[in-house]
């Protein structure tokens, strides 16, 4: 999920969706997490990743202003809660924040890591963070960047754009601009990882189609980055997951 978009294609919604939300599975389901339990499961998940230079739990270089902690993480009701705080979690950093990793994370790997493979279907269930100046993502990292994939990036100043990126070369990006604010309800966000096209869904309706996905050893990634070219004017904001799934055909 490393930063700006270089081409922006600006998508409002398709009028019929190309794949139904109430259709069959896409393919075998080969990882889950309902957050069915009452922590974080530790043997899928690390908050250590190589993406982020600090340590592995900080990169101010990235515009991102938090340090990500297990206290940012809870679990209750079927949901993971994710919760950025202004509570000077380590030296340096004024926000504590969130990120979970299935690989790719220093020597923390959990006993049962994970990586995405061309053709795999990424979907995440959420209800997105309202207060502005946080930069949650569902996104992949295979440890350089090169195979990297958004299956979304928000902005929460603007609650009517989603970021999706293919970047591998030849992948590109859209910018889907939502009638509606999407952070008022529950929303199904998912990407078919190529391999001849990466294609995205927004509860269910196809929003964006760009170029093959061929990357091998990305782990998967859920965040909630506190952003700091639009930094925060509260002192905490959450948001929630209700699932994350991924079929493979």
């Amino acid at each position: 999920m490393r930063k700006l978009l270089t081409s922006v294609l600006a998508l409002g919604l398709l009028a019929v969706p190309l794949r139904a939300a109430e259709a069959a599975p896409p393919g075998q389901l080969v990882f889950a997490d309902e957050f069915d339990g009452t922590a974080v499961d530790r043997t899928k998940w690390a908050i250590h990743s190589n993406a982020e230079a600090d340590q592995c739990l900080g990169n101010k270089g990235n515009q991102q202003l938090e340090w990500h902690t297990w206290d940012a993480l809870s679990v209750r009701d079927g949901k993971l809660t994710m919760t950025a705080r202004k509570n000077n979690p380590a030296p340096g950093y004024e926000w504590s924040g969130a990120l979970i990793t299935t690989g790719q994370a220093c020597g923390h790997e959990p006993s049962q890591s994970f990586a995405v493979r061309p053709g795999d279907y990424v979907e995440t269930r959420l209800k997105l963070p309202s207060a502005k100046g946080f930069w949650p993502s569902t996104w992949t990292w295979n440890g350089n960047g090169s195979n990297e994939q958004d299956t979304y990036e928000f902005y929460s100043d603007n609650h009517h754009a989603l970021y999706l990126t293919n970047h591998q070369s030849g992948g590109g990006s859209c910018t889907y601009r939502s009638p509606t604010d999407l952070t008022t309800d529950w929303h199904t966000i998912a990407q078919q990882l190529g391999p001849d096209e990466t294609v995205w869904y927004l509860d269910g309706n196809e929003i964006c189609r760009q170029g093959a996905y061929t990357g091998t050893g990305d782990a998967l990634i859920l965040d909630l980055f506190v952003y700091a070219k639009i930094p925060p004017t509260v002192t905490t904001e959450s948001m929630q997951i209700d699932h994350v799934r991924v079929y493979r055909p």
